[in-house]
């Protein structure tokens, strides 16, 4: 290939910057090897202790206590939720994405805001709305006790605890409804109006159902796919709710969680190592599925260009119509209630008095929570640790995912395409992991290697790390995909230094994806549960969701341990809630991101 004595690439006009190829791929190894080592070392050792090979343990999953009735739970559950999140999310994206809205910025980033909420808040805030004498059950239905109508419908469908499924599925739904909202509308809200009229004038458009067939399914089918396959993820892989919302069933994760602390010990429990080893590596191949084929879809979905401007498209619709605000109210009081509900019973205490049930307003919670009095330690220190955590992850895992990101944008416009699709894999490849199978490995290499290691306070930061950078990936990968290079030229013309180069041509055009990207990254550390639950209990640091968790797992009988678990549950959501509103203020906006 023809090269300048300036180090310009002639064929594609982009300029060879010294160490750039070398810094990539020393980013590129280090990230494959972080991810896949906890992984493989957890293999190898449940190997040994199980004298199993990796065909042993698939085909003899079915033996493994408890592995085939969670298997079967888990693909239910999150294909309901999947289906429940496209029901919910679609008229409320396609309400928002059409019409006129005062504020409608605002109204976006509150309905994202479950998106990045901590598990374990989410899970704390529909305990609060299905508990005895909360919301649903002063309305007659009650999915946590499961009496009155729920009652009766299980008797004749003979079904076991649908009130809790039936929670888990609407959590599921209500945290991922922002997926549908931010795949939707960026599409829809920039689609040409003239599109729509003009094929209502052609025999394919005369019908609801022939413009469904010709128009919406081929716009908006990718996005809603997409959208759905990440719901079914996130759902497939949920464990604080899970644990919290539905006690008497198990997902493979949640499975795993129970037997995780007793597994890769040889000559102990070797049960339970069979029944992580089987259940791991089956998770992995269907996680690994859902992701090659979300990964496929992203790619055809943003594909779709803006044709028109946003406000352009909202000004011809009009202002909203009666039904759409009722559509859009409903989905703000959906996202508000979990919320509200626990900010309230963080406030409220019951008390016996007289033989009857009261509940007394008091300030006796938050003042627990602050002193530590039922917990390992005080809100205040654990917050600490969360935030500290939060800002190693970030300081580390933004730039990590934006060189990956631009790695796998650069060899996708150079013609590798198979070496941008695998690499752009591996990238999700915690994610099809787990949060729980990264903690054991570190869990199990650290005891095994360097049990010092527990005694190292950032030890955390690693697995939030891994957990953290597939999403930075996927909010700066198709960001890169809007950039024009004609800006990186002119300043290649200016004779600018590399530096320079990247910051006028590149920086400045992206700084709304980083931060959205940021955001993120420190939302999802703050609430990270299923590796944090099996490693922070084996060092000395807690943070504020294992607190949480802490106060939850103790018995009822002193009434101010719910109050407490709920005042530290909403300091958790207001450090979260701040985080993310910082993060909007910031944002152009004109930048959806894909979340």
């Amino acid at each position: 290939m023809p090269r300048s004595d300036r180090g310009f690439d002639v064929s594609s006009k982009t300029m060879v910057v010294p160490g750039e190829r070398g810094l990539r791929s020393v980013v590129v190894t280090l990230f494959i090897l972080g991810a896949t080592i906890p992984f493989i070392y957890a293999i190898v050792r449940l190997n040994q202790v199980t004298k199993w090979d990796a065909l042993d343990a698939i085909l003899r999953f079915h033996s493994a206590n408890g592995a085939t009735e969670a298997l079967q739970f888990t693909l239910f559950e999150a294909l309901a939720s999947a289906l429940l999140t496209i029901v919910i999310g679609l008229p409320v994206a396609w309400c928002l994405s059409r019409y006129r809205w005062r504020r409608v910025r605002i109204v976006r980033a509150f309905l994202a805001v479950p998106f990045v909420t901590p598990a374990i808040v989410a899970a704390m805030g529909f305990l609060s709305l299905i508990r005895d004498g909360g919301l649903l059950s002063k309305i007659g239905i009650d999915l946590r006790l499961e009496t009155g109508i729920v009652g009766t419908f299980a008797e004749l469908s003979g079904w076991n605890h649908p009130g809790h499924f039936f929670a888990l599925i609407l959590a599921h739904a209500w945290f991922n409804l922002s997926l549908m909202i931010r795949f939707i509308e960026p599409t829809l809200s920039t689609l040409d109006p003239a599109w729509e009229e003009q094929l209502s004038v052609l025999p394919s458009g005369k019908s609801k159902m022939k413009r469904l067939r010709t128009l919406w399914v081929p716009v908006l089918g990718p996005a809603v796919l997409c959208a759905g396959a990440l719901s079914f993820l996130f759902s497939f892989t949920s464990f604080a709710l899970v644990k919290w919302l539905t006690p008497n069933n198990n997902t493979l994760e949640s499975l795993m969680a129970e037997a995780g602390s007793s597994a890769g010990i040889a000559g102990y429990r070797v049960d339970s190592s069979e029944l992580i080893y089987s259940v791991a590596l089956i998770q992995f191949f269907i996680l690994l599925l859902t992701l090659a084929i979300t990964g496929s879809l992203q790619k055809r979905y943003t594909r779709r260009l803006s044709l028109l401007s946003e406000q352009g498209v909202r000004e011809h619709h009009g202002p909203p119509t009666y039904k759409a605000k009722f559509i859009l109210g409903l989905s703000i009081v959906f996202t508000a209630l979990p919320f509200l509900s626990t900010l309230t019973s963080s406030f409220q205490i019951r008390t016996i008095s007289e033989g009857a049930v009261q509940t007394e307003w008091t300030l006796q919670g938050w003042k627990k929570a602050w002193a530590g009095d039922l917990s390992t330690m005080g809100v205040n220190e654990a917050m600490l640790n969360s935030v500290i955590y939060a800002f190693a992850t970030l300081l580390i895992a933004l730039p990590l995912g934006w060189i990956l990101a631009s790695t796998i944008h650069k060899l996708d416009t150079q013609g590798w395409k198979k070496s941008s699709r695998c690499l752009d894999l591996f990238c999700m490849l915690p994610l099809a992991i787990s949060a729980l199978m990264v903690g054991l490995g570190v869990l199990l290499g650290g005891l095994r290697w360097y049990p010092q290691m527990f005694n190292w306070f950032f030890l955390p930061v690693y697995p939030h790390v891994l957990l953290t950078v597939p999403f930075v990936v996927r909010v700066m990968l198709p960001a890169y995909g809007t950039l024009d290079p004609k800006y990186t030229e002119q300043c290649q013309l200016l004779n600018m230094n590399p530096v320079r180069t990247w910051y006028h041509g590149t920086l400045m055009f992206l700084r709304g994806p980083a931060v959205v990207a940021g955001s993120l990254t420190l939302a999802f550390s703050l609430g990270e549960f299923g590796a944090s639950w099996l490693l922070v209990r084996s060092g000395s640091w807690d943070t504020l969701s294992i607190v949480i968790d802490q106060l939850m797992g103790r018995p009822m009988f002193d009434p101010s341990i719910y109050p407490t678990a709920m005042a530290a549950s909403t300091m958790l959501m207001l450090l979260t809630f701040g985080l993310f509103f910082l993060a909007e203020r910031f944002r152009e906006s004109s930048d959806r991101s894909g979340f």
